[in-house]
């Protein structure tokens, strides 16, 4: 590298440099240049940097890696003071547990926490799930997937549909609330409410706010309705409980 640029902690590598005193802009030529933000490297190919405001742009493509977690980008915004980064355009985020396609992410790599706009596919190879939203965020710390725009849930056995989902997919725990539908395939039943919760293992579900059940049987052509303050469903296994 024959350009390092260090403002505070960050440090810019690259072949070459041009910088405009009046706006406080150096812009950094590499065939690949690297940017180093403690724990974080994004590595691009076009990259300005304003030493005033401390905020960095890329175009042309950029990969972030941060801790296991890397994100690519057709451009982005680097805001060093608070370190996060928006990344725009086909953007793709994954490690080796999620991978995350969108079209805007908004990640910090101090929390490892981002946040995801519009048109947002995770598959969760860990889980096992298929996860979709238009807006959301996902709390490493945590382990959650915060969906507050058209949240959807596809597991190898339901699908659950709502306005705002909490998934800690540590324990499999679901929170939901309005306009909530559950579609619980192996059990036939149709759930709906405004409030719940729902627990991938065993299967079971607690609604309120209006629930409503459906149990269908598409064999014998019939079904139970069922309406409520508040419900319960609970999965029995009759061989465990055996045991």
């Amino acid at each position: 590298d024959k350009v390092i640029i260090n403002q505070d902690s960050i440090y810019i590598y690259g072949d070459s440099a041009v910088y405009d005193g009046n706006l406080s802009l150096a812009e950094v030529y590499a065939p690949i240049v690297k940017v180093v933000d403690g724990d974080a490297t994004l590595y691009t190919y076009n990259f300005k940097f304003n030493t005033k405001t401390n905020i960095g742009t890329y175009s042309g493509g950029g990969v972030l890696v941060s801790g296991d977690n890397m994100l690519e980008s057709d451009r982005g915004y680097v805001y060093t003071d608070d370190h996060n980064v928006i990344c725009v355009e086909r953007v793709q985020m994954r490690n080796d547990t999620y991978e995350m396609i969108a079209d805007s992410v908004v990640y910090n790599s101090e929390t490892e926490y981002a946040q995801f706009f519009t048109r947002t596919n995770i598959w969760d190879i860990k889980a096992g799930d298929y996860l979709y939203a238009d807006r959301g965020a996902f709390d490493k710390a945590k382990q959650l997937y915060i969906l507050t725009r058209n949240g959807y849930i596809l597991t190898e056995e339901q699908e659950l549909m709502c306005d705002t989902l909490n998934y800690y997919r540590d324990n499999g725990y679901v929170l939901l609330k309005s306009n909530i539908q559950v579609d619980d395939a192996p059990h036939k039943m149709l759930m709906f409410g405004d409030w719940g919760e729902y627990w991938k293992e065993p299967g079971n579900a607690f609604l309120t706010d209006n629930p409503i059940m459906i149990s269908y049987d598409t064999e014998q052509g019939d079904s139970v309705f069922i309406r409520s303050d508040s419900m319960y469903l609970y999965t029995k296994d009759p061989v465990a409980e055996r045991l």
